[in-house]
This record gives structure tokens, sequence and C-alpha cells, in this order.
């Protein structure tokens, strides 16, 4: 059977796209004055994995209570028989949109692994559409960072969507922009829709060939004056960098 336990918080571990557990925004901030007020009322819920303690629910507390400075947390440790009960309350969670999009994508993963499940099975046990359930899962595919500032409020999901259809060598240029430029979801698709269409049309103007040549040659001049010098081009997708390093 299940039991409470106080575990050292050291040995919890969050799912390793979720931020950690110094992870702190104003909501837990928030949450750990109460928890100082008032106490935790409720354990959090977790299950043993390889001598660690992965968060079932309850991550919020347990960030809440390490910026406590607290070691141990109160815990739930699930057995075997109660890790179906697990699965149903993550169903649950999921129906009632109690998780933030990468949370839902997550659960919607380790149920679709725990029980073998294809999408369009696990669409119709949750009652969603296949669809609903593919665009949620294809959101694990971004990197950390993105996933990070889609939990955060960063960006939402359908920037995030949008995001996909960016290839990997341009995605953080990209990801930055959209975020230091403020773009809202429209905006984003258009910049995105907008490179995509120069990458189909690649190649440089005749003026922008001859900067290019011109930078070069110069380079060349002070190769043959014997300046130790590197020179580097990269091109991106609405510009193009040139770097020389000349050494002292």
């Amino acid at each position: 059977m299940s039991e409470i336990r106080h575990i050292e918080l050291d040995k919890i571990k969050t799912n390793a796209f979720q931020p950690q557990l110094d992870h702190y925004d104003e909501a837990i901030i928030g949450l750990a004055e109460t928890i100082r007020k008032k106490g935790m009322l409720k354990p959090i819920t977790v299950r043993e994995v390889d001598g660690y303690y992965e968060i079932i629910a309850g991550e919020n507390k347990a960030r809440a209570c390490k910026y406590n400075g607290d070691t141990t947390i109160e815990a739930i440790v699930l057995d075997k028989e109660d890790e179906k009960n697990a699965e149903l309350a993550i169903a649950e969670s999921l129906q009632k949109e109690e998780l933030n999009v990468i949370e839902q994508a997550l659960a919607m993963q380790y149920l679709m692994e725990k029980d073998d499940l294809t999408q369009t099975q696990l669409a119709k046990r949750l009652n969603y559409r296949q669809s609903t359930v593919a665009n949620k899962l294809r959101l694990l595919k971004l990197p950390d960072y993105i996933k990070s500032a889609i939990v955060r409020g960063v960006i939402t999901e359908r920037h995030a969507r949008a995001l996909l259809k960016v290839e990997e060598d341009k995605l953080e240029e990209v990801f930055l922009t959209i975020v230091n430029r403020h773009y809202n979801v429209a905006k984003t698709e258009e910049y995105i829709k907008a490179l995509s269409n120069k990458q189909h049309h690649k190649g440089v103007s005749n003026n922008i060939q001859i900067g290019i040549n011109t930078i070069k040659q110069a380079y060349d001049l002070c190769r043959k004056s014997g300046i130790d010098a590197d020179y580097h081009v990269v091109e991106y997708a609405d510009s193009i960098k040139i770097t020389i390093k000349m050494k002292k």
C-alpha cells in the first residue's frame, strides 16, 4: 500500500522537461508564503524510480518548500498497485485542463507509453480530437529552452506551434527575435512564413555579392601583409554576418 513519508528534497526530481525545483516565479513565492503561515495541508505524490522520487503531483509545492529552505517534504509514495490510480488522476487533470500545455503533453506521452496506446486511442479515452493530441505531443520535440518559455508564459502554445516549422539551425535566432520584439501570434506566423519564402529563393543580390567580395579582398590583403587573421561567414535567412578576427 502507499505510505506517507518525509523525503529529502534533494532526492526528488521533476520530469526532465519541467523547470527544476529551484525555479521560482511569483506564483511559487506566493505559495511558499502560504505554506510558511499555514503549513502544507496535503502531501505531494511521488513514485520511486532508481533510488529517486519522481513527482506525480505537487511540483509547485515542492518548489515552494525548497524556496522556504526546507530540506524535506511530506509525500505520498505510490506503490505499483496505486500507479493505476495515479494514471486516472492524470487523465482527470487533463480533462479539467488543470495543467499547462507542456504538462498536458507529458501526461499524454506518459499515458500512451504506460498503456501502449496510439494517439487515436488516447484521444478517444480523453474525448479529444486526434489532432489535439498530436499538436500537443509535437511540442515535446522543441528544445528545452522553448518548452521552459511556454511553461513560464513567455510564449503561448500557438507561438510554439509556429516555431515547429522553423529549421533547427535557425530556431534559436527566430525564437529570440519573436520574444525580444514581443511578436503576437499573427506577427510570429507572418515572420516565419516570410523567412521560409526567403529560404526557397536563396541567393544574394549583386550589390550584396559586391560587398562580400570587397570585404574578402580586404581580408586577403591583410593576410598578404603578414597579419594573422581569420575570416568567417554565416548566412542567415534575412542577413549575412562576416567576421574578421585579427590577432594582436
